[in-house]
Formats: structure tokens, C-alpha cells, sequence
């Protein structure tokens, strides 16, 4: 047999149809990233016949993606987002954002805010396949009712001064142009000067204010256009300023606030016209029954119609005042900051909420039928929250006052709990220090989480009860995390929601849903019949309606499962009417999730995706059965040599079985060896089967890349025992290293790197200093000296960092001087002259969550030390870089993989490894 004869009959027996396939697959690079594209924003139509999504690139203009369900065809919009469907589904209304190109023209003439390119509005006719679009568009409304109009808002742009005449000053005019768009025909009207417009949700009205100037005064109008009858109707005609005008569901009323003061700050007053009488009437002031002496409406209150339009809930807050006129010179006045040990707030969080406390508002009601105004909140009780959709006749009132101070290192969010009536606002004190604490929607009881035993608890609403009721406590499984080891007490499982008339409560435990009589009369009853225990099964509900209020007491009610020890998942149907096991729907080696189902119709639209598949949309009935899928966002991955993941399980140093996830190239062969890269944070083994894009990193390595170029990737699941973090770290990474040294003979031992960031950081930092075995190892803000850290701030929240040491994820468990030599036995910097590893840090000068100088402390120690090290930090970046900042997310994730090639692929070292960047060649392209 020739050689030719022998090597075309290898070729078609495939002997080398394997190799030739990963010959002619690409490795991801980062010129590839811009490639790769997201879905988002997913919607489907009443009936389920037709599917929104967004599909955007990582960089650049994206699509809207329309399709019809019923015949699959589709239409890409270019530059669409923020879409809504018309709820008969006759149409789709969306912005088209101005093309990118246009936009970094625009800034980089610097362009006025006014005058940067503006949104268009686009509205698709699904019958006709076609679209319709109009310029200049601010915003759109539509009713939550089968509508054939559509209201909009465009820019108003003033007519040009043509006459030869001086130019003569002129009132500049409020507001924009109202267009009302009749889809069928095409018919627009419009009304100018509209400073605000909203359609009621269910019904065909448009409310809207109008604001005209002169020389003398202001002018505002509130106006209701019915669409049936095509006509406009004035409700509210007065000099002064109209606010926001809001109206009732049924579109039978509307408020709004109004003010004649010519002051910049503005007292206000609330108003509520009747529609059919065409009258309004004045319902809270300064002066009102009701009222709290010196207050009035707020402007930054948020105005609401309850569900059934017989309570009008609004914010109020002390009367703004005009302040007194300031003739002292900026130099001539002293500026401090006074911190005070028994404020309840540190400064810094004062300063970081100081914006939103200049606007706080204390949510008050007013009863439409009586005519009665209630204040609900107040200076202490300041958080007040409802039920029913505004229905109920109770709500919740949650003061701090008592634990905000302490919270700066308990770290905990304590509150006392109050019921609040709605008819009188009276306040009956219900519970004391709780942390967890839920309203039923009913308003029948109150459930709280008591630490202390870790159980669950139930108390009657009733004005004579006091008996709290154990819901959990002798039922013979954990409702707390089991697997939490943070010092703080466990948090629970939560609660799946109420059956109907508050009659049962749905609680969680690790595995399964327990039926819970919240007055301890009946038995409580595991509604999946502890199936999911039985088989490590997380079973979990899934509210497929958003506007559900109880969970239905029926069949055919969806859970979510996921089996903890395969890392399998899918889907269950649970039966709330009686006590039976769960039937399984779907259950496999993919990650699914739901994303919405149809209202009027059994469609749900999900998504499957494991480390290959990337999760795209499915369409299917609530069986999954007759399942499709129907988008296809990234077709090119096919071209590139993709990752592989793999399930790993070892001992730990402390004997602890441990799980992790290894990452190995599409094109991997047993015989090579390949370098690894450990990424870390705690516990990570979950996401076997979900899906990483190629990605410019913000603080951590593209898990996908780096298999594609031929690197393994272990993510190793991490335990802690409190007082001894570091060490915790250490016993999982380093055993499951050795791990997968002694079993995988294609590991290369002397090729290995780690690489976290935050909480992963700090811990690459600590185990450069507990072993040399790592080739290499990257930090991303790391914390190096606790000593330090432990007094410090979080500066994006301006919360004391003592809490993290004490009570969660740092794990000290206790203060500093209470474990001293805890705190400096897991800090990295002591231990600085034993690190050998060369360690490359990322900590950027904006982090609001580790302080800056924490990496300059590590930075400057091993400087010292003459050991290799370099810091990158990126110019007003907070602790991850920003999502937008493309061109420091490209310049980290190169940076990043040219270090770990150096050291783990014997690549040249790039110039800037090797000379540093001096700040005089600071914006040069260096090193590339």
C-alpha cells in the first residue's frame, strides 16, 4: 500500500479528523472580545406570541430582536432598547439609541448635554412587519390595557430669530411636545409645552401638565385626554408650579403638587382632581389636619394611587425654607468635619448619604372616601412599608434608631417593628431588635427570623394577641444556612411566600418547602415531602407572575431545582392543593433559569447554558415540553477552541471533602502538560455549568480565554474555621493543587499561578507568604495589613470596615485588641520578607470598598524588600473596574494574561514588566 493510499484511508476513518479540527480553531484573543454578545431585557407578549430580547455587543450598537412565535420570523432593530409590547400584542413600541459613532463625534466637540444626539422612538406593527419612527424622542407611555395610541414626548426646539432687529430677551419656555399617535391610521395630535404625562394603567387616559411663562408669572395647567372620545379635558388651571401629576389606576382621579412660590425652593402643596366632575381639590398643606406641625408635601415624595384608588399615599418632610444669605467669604468660614462618638453614623457615611438625606420624605396617606389624611412615618419610625398593592388597612414600621450606631461593627440591620394602622396611624410596637421581620400580605401576621435559635416565629396582628407562635423550632431540620462560616449568626433560607388568606406560610430549608400554620394549630407539613433532602435537591418556587400576591393553592406551580452534589438543575411541578412528592420536568448537566412566561397563556420563556452553551433563549409550555430554542446570539463560537469543565473532588489538609471546577482547553490532550491558573474567592463549585463569555476583565482572569490559550483553570471551593482565615485558604487551595499534581499528570507543577480579587486578593497575598510553589500570583485589592484595615473605611458606603472582621467575611471574630495576634498572623504584610512569588496587584485609587493603601502597604513592603512586585492602579476606578471603561478593562486583561505568560509560559517579559511606566510618559501606549 502506497503512503498516499495509507494516509487517504486514515483521513476517512477519521484518525485525524480530530487533530485537523483543533488546527483550524482559533484561540480567543482580546481583539476577540467585541465579538461576543449579550441578551437582555428578555419580554413575551399576553397570548405568547411574540418575543422581545435585546442582543448587544460588548462595544458597539446592538439590536432589538422582535420575533414572532407563532411563524419564528424576526426582525432586528438596530440601536432598539427599552421596549414594551402593546398588551393585545398588536405593535411594539421602543427607543433606538443614536448611533456610537455619532455620540463620540458629539464628545468630542464637547457637546452641551442639550445638544448631544437624542433617542428616537420606534414603534414596530407586528401584523404589517413594519415600522414606524420619530426623531428627538425623550420617552414613551403606554396603558397597561389593549391600546391603540401611544403617547411620546419630544424635544421642542425654539423657532430661529430671523428678524434684523436686536434680539429681544425672551422667556424661555418649559417643557416639550406631547404626541399622541393613533397606530392604525397614523393620526398625531399634539400638545406643546408638557412638562410631565403618564397614562393611567388601566384605562385609555393620558394625564398630563402644562407650563407657559411670561415676564410676569408662571402659568400650569393638568389636563386628562380620554382616547375614545379623542377629547381633553382641563382639570386644574392656576398660576405656579405643577408637579409630576399622578393619576389612579382606573384613571377616575389624579394628584399632583403644586406651588406658587417664586423662591427656588418651593413649598408645596397636594392636589387631587375628580375626572368626571373636572374639580380639584386641595388635600394636604402646611396647615392640615393631620399634618405634622412645620411639614408639607414633599416634591421628592413619590406619589401613588393604592390598587383600588381609595388611598393616596405621598412623602412629606419639614417645610423647606429659604436659607439665609451667606455674605462671609468661602475663606473667612472654617470647614471641618466634626466626628462625635455617639453619633449614629460615622461621618463618612453621613457624607456618602447626605444627598439622599436632604431628600428623605416620611411616607403619609390619604383616605379618598373619608377625606382623612394620616401621617404614617416619622422622624424615628422612618420606614414604613405596605401590602395589597396599597390595599391593606395595615403596614410595617421599622425604627433603627436604637442599632444604627452599634451597626458599624455588628454589621447587622436591627430593627424594632411596628404595626402601623392606616386608618389612624397609631403604632403598636410588635417586636424588639429583630433582624429579619415580614408583614403577611394579608396583614394577618408578622414573621421574624430569631437568631438566638435559628428558627422561625409568627405573631398574630390581632390588637389583643401577644403569644409569639414557634413555627420551626421542633420540626427536625436547619432552616439557617447550614453551610455558612462567617462568625455572624447563620442567616435563614427565607420564605417562599403565603398560600391565599395568609392561611399557610411557605418557608425554605436547605432542600425543601415547608407549609407552615402561622397559628400553630396544624401540623407543618413538607410540601415536597422532603424529596429534596432525600436526594440533595435545592427546590425552590417560582413566581412566573409578577403581580402575584399569594402563591396559589394548585397544581401545576413551578420549583427550580438544583442537585448540590452533580451540579445538575431544572425544573419541578409541585401541587399546592394537597402533600405529594414533586414530578420532575427537567433535570440535567446545564444551568436553566426562567426569565418570563406569557400572561394569558401556558409559554415560558428560560434559558440553558452550561461552560459551552452559552444561554440562550428557549421557548416551551410549562411542561417543557414541544422546547425550542429561538435566538442564537453568538454563532462564531463554533470557530474557537473553546473550555471544558470537569467536577473535582479531594481532601482537604483538615480531611474536609471539597469540590472545585477544573477548566481544561476544547482541544486538551492527556499527554501534554499544561501551565494552571488558581482563581478563588469562597465557594464556587455552583457555577460548573454556567457560562463565562470572553470578556475585557474588571478584576479577575476570562476563565474562557485562558483555556482557549491553552491554560488549565482550577476553581477551588474555600471553608473557613473563624480566627484563622488565611489558614482556611491555605488548606483548600494548596491541597487541592497538590491534588491535582499527583492525579493529572498533565498539570505542570512547576507552572502554576493564582489569581483572586477582593476577598480572593487578600487570600493570593496570604498564601504567597505560607508557600513557594506558585510560579506567580496576581492580587486584585487585596487587603495586606488587618491591623489597619480593621480601622478603616469602606469609602463608597462610608461604613467603618470593623464589622467584616468581626461578624462576616474576613472571620476574625472579634476586635483588635481583643485577638491581637489573629489580626497579625492573617495579615500578608508581616510576613512580607518570606514571600519569593513574583505578585502582580491591580488596587485602584477610587476603591470604595478596600482602601487604596492597602496595596500600597504590600506594594511598598516588598519594594523594600527588593522582592519583584508592581501595583496597577486605574485613575477614579472603584474596586472592580467600571463595566463602561472599556479601554481599562482591555488594558487590565493584558497586562494580566502577559504577566502569567511570562511566568508561567516563559514569554518574553513586556516592557513594562521590565521598566515600569515613569508618570512623565503617563498616556504614551507602552508596552504593547
Amino acid at each position: 500500500m502506497t503512503m498516499k493510499i495509507l494516509l487517504a484511508s486514515l483521513l476517512a476513518f477519521g484518525v485525524f479528523s480530530g487533530s485537523a479540527q483543533e488546527r483550524s480553531k482559533k484561540v480567543i484573543n482580546s481583539a476577540d472580545y467585541a465579538r461576543w454578545k449579550t441578551i437582555g431585557n428578555e419580554a413575551v407578549s399576553h397570548k405568547g406570541q411574540t418575543l422581545l430580547y435585546e442582543l448587544n455587543p460588548q462595544q458597539g450598537d446592538g439590536h432589538l430582536m422582535i420575533r414572532n412565535l407563532q411563524n419564528d420570523a424576526e426582525a432586528a432593530i438596530p440601536r432598539g432598547y427599552k421596549a414594551e409590547i402593546e398588551t393585545s400584542g398588536h405593535f411594539v413600541a421602543f427607543h433606538i439609541k443614536p448611533p456610537e459613532d455619532s455620540v463620540k463625534v458629539a464628545k468630542k466637540k464637547k457637546a452641551k448635554k442639550e445638544d448631544m444626539p437624542m433617542d428616537s422612538l420606534g414603534i414596530y406593527r407586528i401584523n404589517q412587519s413594519s415600522d414606524i419612527r420619530f426623531a428627538s424622542v425623550k420617552s414613551y407611555d403606554l396603558p397597561e390595557v389593549t391600546s391603540e395610541w401611544i403617547a411620546f414626548l419630544t424635544k421642542t426646539v425654539a423657532p430661529a430669530d430671523t428678524s434684523s432687529e436686536k434680539k429681544k430677551s425672551k422667556e424661555k419656555q418649559s417643557g416639550d411636545t406631547m404626541v399622541l399617535l393613533y397606530i392604525p391610521s397614523g393620526d398625531t395630535l399634539m400638545f406643546q409645552r408638557v412638562t410631565s404625562y403618564r397614562f393611567a394603567k388601566k384605562a385609555g387616559k393620558v394625564f398630563f401638565s402644562q407650563e407657559a411663562k411670561d415676564s410676569v408669572a408662571t402659568n400650569s395647567v393638568v389636563s386628562v385626554w380620554d382616547s375614545p372620545t379623542r377629547n381633553s379635558t382641563v382639570l386644574f388651571n392656576s398660576e405656579g408650579w405643577v408637579k409630576d401629576p399622578i393619576p389612579s389606576d382606573n384613571g377616575l382621579q389624579v394628584a399632583f403638587l403644586h406651588s406658587k412660590d417664586t423662591a427656588a425652593v418651593k413649598k408645596y402643596s397636594l392636589l387631587i382632581s375628580d375626572v368626571e366632575s373636572a374639580n380639584s381639590e386641595v388635600i394636604a398643606t402646611e396647615n392640615s389636619t393631620g399634618m405634622p406641625v412645620g411639614w408639607s408635601p414633599s416634591e421628592h415624595g413619590r406619589i401613588s394611587f393604592s390598587d383600588d384608588g381609595k388611598k393616596l399615599y405621598f412623602g412629606t418632610a419639614l417645610t423647606p425654607r429659604p436659607e439665609p444669605v451667606d455674605s462671609l467669604l468661602p475663606e473667612e468660614k472654617p470647614g471641618l468635619d466634626i466626628w462625635h462618638w455617639k453619633d449614629a453614623t460615622l461621618q463618612p457615611q453621613q457624607k456618602a448619604e447626605l444627598e439622599r438625606e436632604k431628600k428623605r420624605t416620611y411616607l403619609a396617606v390619604y383616605h379618598t372616601e373619608n377625606k382623612r389624611l394620616i401621617q404614617l412615618a416619622d422622624l424615628n419610625i422612618r420606614d414604613v412599608s405596605t401590602i395589597l398593592k396599597g390595599n391593606g388597612n395595615v403596614a410595617l414600621g421599622s425604627d433603627v434608631t436604637n442599632y444604627q450606631r452599634a451597626s458599624s461593627w455588628t454589621g447587622s440591620r436591627y430593627r424594632d417593628a411596628y404595626l402601623v394602622d392606616l386608618a389612624t396611624g397609631i403604632k403598636r410596637l410588635m417586636l424588639k431588635e429583630k433582624n429579619i421581620v415580614q408583614l403577611s400580605p394579608g396583614g394577618k401576621y408578622i414573621v421574624w427570623y430569631e437568631q438566638a435559635d435559628s428558627s422561625w416565629y409568627a405573631r398574630s396582628t390581632e390588637l389583643t394577641s401577644t403569644e409569639e407562635i414557634p413555627l420551626t423550632k421542633m420540626i427536625p431540620v436547619n432552616f439557617y444556612n447550614e453551610t455558612d462560616d462567617t462568625p455572624a449568626p447563620p442567616s435563614p433560607y427565607g420564605i417562599a411566600g403565603w398560600a391565599p388568606d395568609d392561611r399557610y406560610v411557605y418557608i425554605y430549608d436547605r432542600f425543601d418547602i415547608w407549609r407552615i400554620d402561622p397559628t400553630g394549630d396544624r401540623v407543618p407539613v413538607s410540601m415536597t415531602q422532603s424529596f429534596g433532602r432525600r436526594n440533595n435537591i435545592r427546590l425552590r418556587y417560582v413566581k412566573t407572575d409578577p403581580e402575584e400576591e399569594f402563591i396559589p393553592s394548585r397544581a401545576g406551580l413551578l420549583l427550580s431545582a438544583f442537585q448540590t452534589e452533580t451540579m445538575q438543575s431544572g425544573f419541578f411541578a409541585a401541587d399546592f392543593s394537597t402533600v405529594k412528592e414533586p414530578v420532575k420536568l427537567l433535570m440535567d448537566n446545564h444551568f436553566y433559569s426562567v426569565s418570563s412566561k406569557a400572561k394569558e397563556s401556558d409559554l415560558v420563556v428560560w434559558k440553558k447554558e452550561d461552560a459551552v452553551i452559552f444561554p440562550d433563549l428557549w421557548v416551551s409550555d410549562t411542561r417543557f415540553n414541544h422546547a425550542r430554542k429561538v435566538s442564537d446570539a453568538n454563532p462564531q463560537q463554533k470557530e474557537y477552541n473553546w473550555a471544558t469543565t470537569e467536577l473535582v473532588e479531594w481532601n482537604s489538609f483538615t480531611g474536609e471533602r471539597l469540590k472545585g471546577i477544573l477548566y481544561k482547553p476544547e482541544n486538551f490532550n492527556p499527554d501534554k502538560k499544561y501551565p494552571m491558573v488558581i482563581y478563588f474567592y469562597e465557594q464556587m463549585s455552583e457555577s460548573l455549568n454556567r457560562h463565562q463569555i470572553p470578556s475585557p476583565s474588571r478584576s479577575t482572569i476570562n476563565r474562557t480565554m485562558y483555556a482557549s490559550n491553552g491554560y488549565l483553570v482550577f476553581v477551588p471551593d474555600i471553608t473557613y474555621k473563624t480566627g484563622y482565615p488565611g489558614e482556611g485558604a491555605y488548606n483548600a487551595i494548596v491541597s487541592g493543587a497538590h491534588h491535582l499534581i499527583s492525579t493529572c499528570p498533565f498539570v505542570d507543577k512547576d507552572n502554576i499561578g493564582i489569581q483572586g480579587q477582593s476577598w480572593g486578593g487578600y487570600q493570593v497575598a496570604y498564601l504567597v507568604t505560607r508557600t513557594d510553589m506558585f510560579a506567580a500570583g496576581m492580587a486584585g485589592a487585596p487587603v495586606s495589613n488587618m491591623t489597619s484595615a480593621y480601622g478603616g473605611i469602606r469609602w463608597e458606603t462610608g461604613m467603618s470596615r470593623m464589622f467584616q472582621y468581626e461578624q462576616t467575611q474576613s472571620r476574625i471574630g472579634g476586635t483588635l485588641w481583643e485577638k491581637p495576634m489573629h489580626y497579625i498572623d492573617n495579615s500578608p504584610l508581616f510576613y512580607a520578607p518570606k514571600i519569593n512569588t513574583p505578585l502582580l496587584m491591580m488596587h485602584n485609587d477610587n476603591d470604595g470598598a478596600v482602601p487604596w493603601y492597602q496595596g500600597i502597604e504590600m506594594f511598598v513592603a516588598l519594594r523594600r524588600l527588593d522582592k519583584p512586585v508592581w501595583m496597577l492602579t486605574y485613575n477614579n476606578e472603584p474596586h472592580n473596574l467600571k463595566g463602561e471603561s472599556w479601554a481599562n478593562r482591555m488594558d487590565l486583561d493584558d497586562r494580566m494574561f502577559q504577566f502569567f505568560n511570562h511566568y508561567l509560559k516563559n514569554e518574553p517579559m513586556p516592557e513594562w514588566m521590565e521598566y515600569g511606566l515613569p508618570a512623565i510618559e503617563k498616556g504614551k501606549k507602552r508596552g504593547y
